[in-house]
């Protein structure tokens, strides 16, 4: 089949084959602009990611270095019960979204509030499993004593 132009195939280039370039067509000249969403940076400072890092990033620049604490959020959904899980969750996928975005400074505070949501869930879940591990160890005992209790022993009417 062929298009209105008269190039066979409807414009689809066999594999392995580069389309003919038309005169006058080709890779821009000078510098390349900013990827779409990203503000160009000013004159002077290295761009997001650049080695020398950006403004308000760390000397290495690297945006995927910040922890989403994701697994550590799902372990606080049974630690710490089920509101602070859910919150922890949240703001672990919030840390992703502002990766994806290249918000560095957003990612780097959501991930600071996880993991301190995460911390909190982790304590109080540690302090729930010490209190009902002190509770078993009290109703065991406690059984026990009911069981080996015998009224005649501390009475006078048997």
């Amino acid at each position: 089949m062929t298009n209105p132009y008269g190039q066979p195939g409807y414009g689809q280039q066999p594999y392995g084959q580069q389309p003919p370039q038309q005169p006058g067509y080709g890779p821009p000249s000078g510098a390349m602009p900013a990827p779409y969403g990203q503000p160009s940076p000013p004159y002077g400072q290295p761009a997001y990611g650049a080695p020398g890092g950006g403004p308000g990033m760390p000397g290495g620049g690297d945006i995927n270095s910040i922890p989403d604490y994701k697994g550590w959020a799902i372990a606080s959904l049974f630690l710490g019960g089920l509101i602070l899980g859910i919150f922890a969750i949240m703001k672990s996928n919030e840390v992703g979204t502002y990766k994806m975005q290249g918000n560095y400074p957003m990612a780097e505070q959501a991930s600071r509030t996880t993991k301190t949501i995460c911390l909190i869930s982790s304590i109080l879940g540690g302090i729930g499993c010490v209190l009902g591990l002190i509770l078993i160890i009290l109703a065991a005992s406690g059984a026990i004593w009911a069981s080996s209790y015998d009224p005649c022993d501390y009475s006078s009417y048997c």
